[in-house]
């Protein structure tokens, strides 16, 4: 087991130190939802590519046009036309845009898919946004349709005028997007007991929500009012791993996280994220990574850019 902090004496943010870009347009602070080109981001906010940035809300690109190389949370991605990329809130993205890739984003804050709307509440088990892939290819026609979708979407955004009918109709415009492209998806296959799914999905969002203040899987378990027995055996059917494995996954990825993109130091590290002692966090980085945390930031700070702390937010006017 990790040295762990009592989670109440951890004070340190571990996430204060990554570049965080946040959903920014007053019009739409009501709809949390937002279509445009590349093109326009690159007119919008272009101080925004620079840097290895932390999202706060979901982010879908389509790629019609051009290749670019992309990275997220230290996978490189090739980008090519009839691409989805797709990120969740709190992943690391590093924008390596090429001039010739032109495609349409789509963002959506997390409170926008808060169930308010008829069969919201179904649908939303049926999308598993939390499973879906950070990359996939669709079939031309698939992409096609897509874009067409998308294109709906964005008139109906820039028709929005903040009444109750145009966000619902906006919402269902949604949904039926983030459907068809769930069943798009080369690994949406036969559905896994919906129970044990949601069970995953609860621990990972507990993982996710509380980096920094963990402590084991059991006591992960015993806060979703189950066994650890329990939680296994829906974390090895959704993703073949057990519980202990995700969770200590998840921690040594934010571990590279702020090594690389951030500016504490290892000793701050372990103490953002809930390690008694530093020499803690070195043994699990090492044991996991088969390096220290001090040699992997040596191998990939240069190609990472700036390090330097920056909040931001993301203008959309």
């Amino acid at each position: 087991m990790r040295g762990i902090k009592n989670p109440s004496t951890t004070t340190a943010p571990a996430r204060a130190s990554v570049p965080v870009i946040g959903f920014h347009n007053p019009r739409l602070a009501g709809l949390g939802v937002d279509v445009f080109s590349l093109a326009e981001l690159r007119r919008r906010a272009p101080h925004t590519l620079r840097s290895p940035q932390r999202v706060q809300f979901h982010l879908l690109l389509l790629v019609h046009q051009g290749h670019s190389p992309h990275m997220i949370d230290f996978q490189d991605i090739a980008l090519k036309p009839h691409d989805v990329f797709f990120i969740r809130p709190g992943q690391v993205q590093q924008w390596r845009l090429h001039d010739s890739l032109q495609g349409w984003l789509l963002l959506i804050k997390p409170e926008a898919l808060v169930p308010s709307i008829a069969r919201a509440g179904r649908d939303l088990p049926l999308i598993g946004l939390d499973d879906w892939p950070c990359h996939w290819a669709l079939p031309p026609q698939a992409a096609r349709h897509t874009r067409r979708h998308l294109l709906g979407l964005a008139r109906d955004i820039a028709a929005y005028r903040q009444r109750e009918a145009d966000a619902a109709a906006i919402g269902h415009g949604l949904l039926s997007l983030l459907l068809w492209l769930a069943g798009e998806q080369p690994a949406y296959g036969p559905e896994h007991s919906l129970a044990e799914a949601n069970l995953c999905r609860q621990f990972l969002r507990l993982v996710d929500t509380h980096i920094g203040q963990l402590t084991s899987a059991r006591a992960l378990a015993a806060r979703l009012g189950c066994s650890e027995s329990t939680l296994n055996r829906a974390t090895l059917a959704q993703r073949g791993k057990t519980a202990k494995q995700l969770l200590d996954e998840r921690v040594l990825l934010e571990t590279k996280r702020l090594l690389v993109h951030g500016h504490l130091t290892v000793a701050g590290i372990a103490e953002a994220l809930g390690f008694a002692e530093p020499t803690h966090l070195v043994r699990f980085f090492r044991r996991l990574e088969g390096v220290t945390p001090a040699a992997y930031a040596a191998r990939l700070s240069p190609a990472a850019g700036t390090n330097s702390f920056l909040t931001t937010t993301l203008p959309m006017e």
